[in-house]
């Protein structure tokens, strides 16, 4: 499904289905007032469906709730696509993902449908919602049959209507790093019962990602992969990775002429190689881009699954991408990471770990997209973006090669 058309689907389906969810939650509450009161933690489900980042910028989170409920099992919920990033970072066992078909609506609701059997049978007693983008995983929360419902609650801001079921209401920080705003969720199992809103805590825990190196032989794989598209590289070649898909939300993506002109002018540079990443319509971008210099630029697309690519930025000097997943799985490994950011900042989604850099031009219309908007901006120019200029990333490469 495209965008638009979630947004639409969960507009006029969202808004009924939680309306109605909370009339009964507020009818059964009447009669058993112990539905508001936490249990302990047993089963505890976290929930990020659309953002592959977002599952690696949770991977601390999830560390934490290990230590602060040490007889739990964690699971964890998200698209069938994006499972990847969770299994990547090896914080929970692979069959703790579960996963749900958003190829269409059809395969969407009976997927959904499938995974609650599943919470039942665990059964689910605590549902950790990580998710600002729709509706859905509010609505999924109610029919979990989870005890504990954590989850961001709006109250006096603006921003989605998601009905007024959970059992921990937790106020969403938008002046936090959205790493920081995961671990409030968690918190709020921990707080005082009688604590409104939630969640009112210092909190002292450093958000990490963890390092991901890989094997010898993996990095040798990934390395004859490169030598059967061009036999020119060698292994004291220059690696620099292009990722120029923007994912779900083009308006954050760089202008491709400018990646063309920053090819162009990289691949003149004595054994030095571009290589370019990415899934489904990246692969267009890529032979755009590679007719600056098809000796020296490698298309790569829809060519390698994740863990290869982590392993290609282990033997690589510098990724150039847009704001999305790539620019996460990067923070895991050792390369020189250039972020563009502009409709998002990077002061709430920017990736952890010391070797990214982030470019950012912090127009007045910066950022114009949010979790209040329901990811969606009317801007249809991102200078924001376009600001950012050829020579400042040429600069910023060239002292990181």
């Amino acid at each position: 499904m495209d965008v638009e058309n979630i947004r639409k689907i969960d507009k006029w389906l969202g808004i009924p289905m939680c309306a109605i969810f909370t009339v009964l939650y507020k009818i059964r509450t009447l009669f058993k007032p112990s539905l508001k009161k936490p249990v302990q933690p047993r089963n505890i489900l976290f929930v990020e469906l659309s953002e592959m980042g977002s599952a690696i910028l949770a991977y601390s989170v999830l560390q934490k709730t290990k230590e602060l409920f040490p007889d739990s099992t964690i699971y964890f919920l998200i698209f069938e696509e994006n499972k990847e990033s969770v299994y990547i970072t090896e914080a929970i066992p692979e069959e703790n993902v579960l996963t749900i078909d958003c190829s269409n609506f059809s395969h969407f609701v009976f997927s959904t449908l499938s995974v609650l059997k599943i919470f039942h049978k665990i059964p689910i007693d605590t549902y950790i919602d990580m998710e600002l983008f729709s509706r859905a995983t509010s609505i999924i929360s109610y029919l979990s049959g989870a005890h504990n419902r954590v989850g961001y609650y709006k109250f006096h801001m603006e921003g989605l209507y998601r009905g007024n079921f959970l059992t921990h209401r937790v106020t969403y920080n938008p002046h936090q790093h959205i790493s920081y705003n995961f671990y409030n969720l968690l918190y709020s199992l921990v707080a005082p019962f009688k604590e409104y809103p939630k969640l009112k805590k210092h909190i002292e825990d450093i958000p990490y990602v963890p390092y991901i190196a890989s094997s010898d032989e993996a990095k040798n794989n990934v390395f004859l992969k490169l030598q059967k598209e061009n036999s020119e590289i060698n292994e004291n070649s220059k690696l620099i990775i292009f990722n120029p898909n923007a994912g779900i939300l083009p308006i954050r993506a760089w202008p491709l002429q400018n990646y063309c002109e920053l090819a162009k002018r990289l691949s003149g540079l004595e054994n030095t190689f571009i290589v370019i990443m990415g899934v489904n319509d990246a692969s267009r971008d890529a032979k755009i881009i590679q007719k600056e210099s098809p000796n020296r630029i490698i298309d790569l697309t829809n060519k390698t699954t994740l863990r290869e690519i982590i392993d290609l930025f282990n033997i690589s000097d510098v990724l150039v991408t847009n704001d999305s997943g790539p620019a996460h799985f990067a923070s895991l490994t050792p390369i020189t990471n250039i972020v563009f950011f502009g409709p998002e900042t990077p002061k709430l989604y920017g990736p952890l770990g010391d070797n990214c850099h982030a470019l950012y031009t912090d127009f007045s219309c910066s950022p114009c997209v949010s979790a209040f908007n329901h990811r969606k901006t009317t801007c249809k120019d991102n200078q924001c973006v376009k600001a950012i200029s050829v020579n400042t990333v040429y600069d910023l490469v060239m002292k990181n090669l």
